[in-house]
């Protein structure tokens, strides 16, 4: 009996040990005690947090294929969502979004917020991951939108309003004649947005870069050198700097936009707000 429970401890023993020899590693590529730790022991709940903050993301009902050749975008894995708003008030149906997205993994998504908690307050606090990982859920559900249109009712409760996007950042189409009029995207206007350039844009931008709703101010003040304008002058050099960082970021543990917002917010400088 006592060989046999022996046996059965020193088998237990060699799967546990098996189990943490070929379970996941990433801790074993930071030296920095607090990151090591984290991911040695939270990892796989952090895994679960980001894969819940991408279950908000309503534009990816249906995957229409994958574009690895879109000018800007070469070689990235881009993909085509269609996807339906739900019954918009004043026409009484769903309305219908073309998106071409680059989201991130749940891995991808951890590793991006628990490196710029770090970076912003050199430790990762729970209420700190728990405040950007609920306003990354809430802001984008973390879909990054390449191009294409984003129907969302911020103004009005179920009143769908369409915006245009291009390399993450709210966009605006310089001929009218390619917005709809009564906030309903027809196939051609859904068409022309999927393959518009800078050309066909209004000099102004957005303010906003997905997925964590990064500003401008927010960009220099984390030590940001490109010139990518200001409050008052929204240029597109602001497009192109998002679009290198976001693809920057892709093939990394860190997303600058992501840091950047953490900087400004959770670093001790200013309240947190939300």
């Amino acid at each position: 009996m006592k060989k046999n429970l022996l046996v059965q401890a020193s088998l237990l023993f060699v799967c546990s040990w098996l189990l943490t020899a070929c379970g996941d590693q990433t801790w074993k590529q930071y030296d920095h005690p607090v990151l090591r730790n984290y991911f040695r022991d939270s990892l796989k709940a952090m895994d679960l947090r980001s894969a819940d903050i991408l279950s908000a993301a309503y534009m990816t009902d249906r995957c229409l294929g994958e574009n690895t050749e879109i000018p800007g975008w070469e070689g990235f894995p881009v993909k085509l969502y269609e996807y339906h708003t739900g019954v918009d008030v004043k026409i009484h149906r769903p309305k219908k979004g073309l998106v071409y997205l680059l989201n991130p993994s749940p891995r991808q998504l951890s590793m991006w917020i628990v490196n710029a908690v770090f970076e912003a307050t050199d430790t990762v606090r729970f209420e700190d991951i728990h405040r950007l990982s609920n306003f990354i859920k809430w802001q984008s559900g973390a879909q990054f939108p390449v191009k294409g249109v984003v129907y969302e009712d911020m103004y009005v409760k179920n009143h769908y309003r369409p915006y245009i996007f291009k390399d993450g950042v709210t966009v605006y189409i310089a001929d009218s004649t390619h917005f709809p009029k009564d906030s309903t995207c027809t196939e051609e206007h859904l068409q022309f947005y999927l393959n518009m350039s800078n050309a066909d844009l209004k000099p102004r931008t957005g303010r906003y870069a997905r997925i964590c709703s990064t500003t401008r101010e927010m960009y220099y003040e984390a030590g940001g050198t490109a010139q990518v304008g200001s409050e008052a002058d929204r240029n597109h050099a602001w497009l192109d700097e998002v679009a290198r960082l976001y693809q920057e970021a892709w093939y990394s543990d860190r997303n600058e936009l992501i840091t950047a917002w953490a900087k400004y917010y959770l670093s001790g400088k200013r309240e947190y707000p939300f």
